[in-house]
């Protein structure tokens, strides 16, 4: 069941994997990005309905982590293992609700092309009440804190609806999502 939980959150968070996701992201205006030199991982957590098996969690986390860092290394960064000497503190959280919608109901007759196809589903009559559906929503966030502030500096999140069917599929999709939110920070500048 705990297994089933983490897919299902998991699920939520990449449905459209075809289409890059949409990436919020917020940046302290203060902080100057390109001029930092190094970061340091600071962890991440789940936020799901019910806990994760430990070793599906771990599995998730290492993923995540080696994504994220990857990017940034790509980005110009150097990753300490020394939190005190980091430029920055990069951390995750991935969280994921379930929830059941009713769709609208219908008002009159369908048309033609709807129930006229090969194989197409009966439509059911329309003093039928609609069916129930359960609806897995998601999200992803990327923060990145300010060392010596311990602030929020830079922030990537995305929210998401899906399904998958495997907890290596969930493992998959939240990492290229970790991975796509990282890819919207900032780069670091050259020095001269």
């Amino acid at each position: 069941m705990l297994q089933r939980w983490f897919a299902v959150a998991s699920v939520a968070l990449l449905g459209a994997c075809a289409v890059p996701p949409v990436v919020e992201t917020f940046a302290a205006p203060e902080v100057d990005f390109a001029g930092r030199t190094s970061f340091a991982w600071k962890g991440g957590q789940f936020a799901l309905p019910e806990n994760a098996r430990p070793d599906v969690a771990a599995s998730a986390t290492a993923r995540i982590r080696e994504a994220v860092v990857a990017e940034l290394v790509r980005k110009g960064y150097v990753e300490t293992a020394d939190a005190a000497a980091a430029d920055m503190l990069v951390g995750f959280q991935v969280s994921a609700v379930r929830r059941t919608v009713m769709p609208e109901a219908r008002v009159g007759a369908p048309l033609p092309s709807e129930v006229l196809t090969v194989g197409g589903q009966p439509t059911p009559a329309a003093s039928e009440l609609p069916r129930e559906r359960t609806v897995r929503e998601g999200t992803v966030v990327v923060f990145i804190e300010d060392s010596a502030s311990g602030r929020v500096a830079w922030r990537g999140l995305v929210n998401v609806e899906g399904r998958v069917s495997s907890n290596e599929a969930a493992i998959r999709q939240v990492t290229d999502i970790a991975r796509h939110i990282t890819q919207q920070f900032p780069s670091r500048r050259a020095v001269p």
